[in-house]
Order: structure tokens, then sequence, then C-alpha cells
């Protein structure tokens, strides 16, 4: 019995030696990673950057986080950041995050709030930490900018992994429920609207631990599998394909079909994507190119910088890049 009671405490000792010397790989490898991505001009501050979790976790909490890109077109704040992983497997981490984070993206500053936001990411223990997957999710969420408009929705889930065995491809899944605009448009559902959407993405090189430093990879390629909108009614389904230059700027023709769309098709103009003037026109040519069940389909085309909805011309097409 002292034998066995020996054995066990010295299996103790060494367990509690080996999380010690590992907690303190970590903070070495946090700091390394920070000072790493600073060398390439990115801004990484917090007021305190913990370890903790001990005998079973490896556990993370950094307080007052403020990241910026190296260019600062992005910078994003949190008052606390709480990550976790398991200390048999620390290549599967899950974070935590505040009710209220900012996002500036160019000039335009945005506030996120949320219930109950975490994530769950993990990478390949690999050298160079390849990306496995990641899945985040809300009980609710919205989002605020400075310039006027918002947005808020219920359960929201976000999810990302490798799409084999094409090179640097990735496919996404996104639901929100519950999604209500935050603007005033007197033709739109009392409803709220119910978001899926499934995408393929191609990047021009990994997502790996190398991926953020110097520069965010490049999207190369968009294929939108799928995405519905269902707004009391109104219907929107889209899919396409879009290949994108090293500026960002998609080329390609993503196809939409619409239902329900007689009583909303003032949105349009609500919303100050197409002149009120044009309406009646644009209702009664959308008329004629309906089919016999009175689904409306379009060609969103985006070509030479702008895109526009069937004949109707939108204005510039987005930038396509990771954030």
């Amino acid at each position: 019995m002292k034998l066995l009671l020996i054995i066990v405490l010295s299996a103790a000792a060494l367990y509690a030696g080996a999380w010690f010397v590992a907690s303190r790989g970590l903070n070495h490898g946090l700091q390394t990673g920070i000072a790493a991505a600073e060398a390439r001009g990115w801004q990484i501050d917090t007021a305190s950057l913990t370890t903790g979790g001990f005998p079973s976790r490896f556990d993370v909490h950094a307080t007052d986080l403020t990241v910026a890109s190296a260019d600062g077109s992005i910078v994003w704040q949190a008052p606390w950041l709480e990550t976790a992983a398991l200390s048999y497997r620390p290549n599967k981490v899950i974070a935590v995050l505040p009710p209220q984070q900012t996002l500036q993206v160019g000039r335009q500053l945005m506030t996120l709030k949320a219930e109950g936001l975490r994530a769950s990411f993990s990478v390949a223990a690999s050298r160079l930490l390849d990306f496995d997957r990641l899945t985040a999710e809300a009980q609710s969420l919205s989002l605020a900018s400075d310039t006027g408009w918002s947005v808020a929705g219920g359960a929201t889930v976000l999810g990302l992994r490798p799409h084999g065995p094409a090179a640097n491809t990735y496919e996404g899944y996104l639901k929100i429920a519950d999604l209500r605009p935050g603007l005033s448009l007197p033709s739109a559902p009392a409803a709220p609207a119910q978001v899926t959407a499934d995408a393929t993405v191609t990047l021009d090189r990994p997502l790996d631990r190398m991926a953020l430093l110097p520069e965010r990879p490049a999207i190369t390629a968009l294929a939108l599998d799928t995405m519905t909108v269902d707004w009391g009614g109104l219907t929107l389904s889209a899919s396409g394909d879009l290949a994108v230059d090293p500026a960002g700027v998609p080329t390609g023709t993503i196809t939409v079909v619409a239902t329900g769309w007689r009583d909303r098709i003032g949105l349009l103009a609500e919303a100050g994507l197409v002149p009120a003037g044009l309406l009646q026109t644009l209702t009664s040519m959308a008329g004629m190119m309906a089919g016999a069940d009175g689904a409306l389909t379009l060609p969103l085309t985006l070509a030479n910088g702008n895109m526009a909805l069937g004949p109707v011309p939108l204005g510039p097409a987005p930038r396509i890049a990771l954030p």
C-alpha cells in the first residue's frame, strides 16, 4: 500500500510538473506570437494576459484587448476574452467572448452586442497548425454602425471547415434566425427574416499559423452554393460562382429567384437601391419576366467593378476579402 501511494504521488508530481512546464511554454508562445505580429506592423495591446486552468485545462484570460491590422484598416476591441483548451488536446480551443465589442473597418465603427457568444476552433497537430474547423454561435446578436444602419438577429450559427480534396478551399455555413434590419422600410414584412447560406471559398494560400503574417490570404473564388432568405412571404434564393481578382473585385453571375415579390418590390426604393420614379416601370418589367408560377428569376451580374440586378444597375460591386 505504501508503494502504491508513492507511485500515485510521484505520478501526480510528474503531471503537475508537466502542466507547469507546458503552461510556461504556452505563455512563451503567446508572447512570441504577439511579438512576431507586431514586428510585421500589427498592434496587439492588452491590460493583462494570464494563463491558468490547472490541472486539466489551459485557460487564457485577456483584458482590455485591442487588435489592429498592419494597415490600420481594421481595429477590434473587447473588454475581455477567455479561451480554454484541454491539457491533453491543446489544439482544440473554446473561446468565450464578451457581450459587447467594437469593430472599426476603414472609417466605419460598428458595435457588436451578443448573448452567449462563443466559438470552438481546432487546428491540426502539425508544425504549421493547419486550420481544421471553426464553429461560432450566439443566442442573439445585433450590429450597429456609426453611419446609421443596424441589424439584429436571434440564434446564430457560423461554421467553416476545409473542403477537400481541393487545395486552399473551405466551405462555410451560416444560419440566422429572426433577422430584423434597423431601417425604416414601410414595405417590410412585420415578421423577422430567416436566413441560411452555404458557400465555398478558395484562397491563394492555406489557412495556417502563417496565414495572417505579413498579410491576410486573398480570396480568389467564391461559390454561393445556396442562400435563402424567408421574410414574411417574400422568399429569395440565390446561387452562383464568382472569380475574385487580387484587388478583391468580383466577376461572375449570381442567379436570384424571388417569390412573393409583388407586395415587397417597394423595398428596393425604400432602401435606396433604385429611384422611386422607376418603381412602377420596374414592377411592369418584372411582371413580364416572371414565370407562370409568379417566381421572378434575375441574374445578379458583377462585371468591371459594378453590379446589376437584371436590367437595373445597382452601383459599385463590393470588394471581397478576408476581414
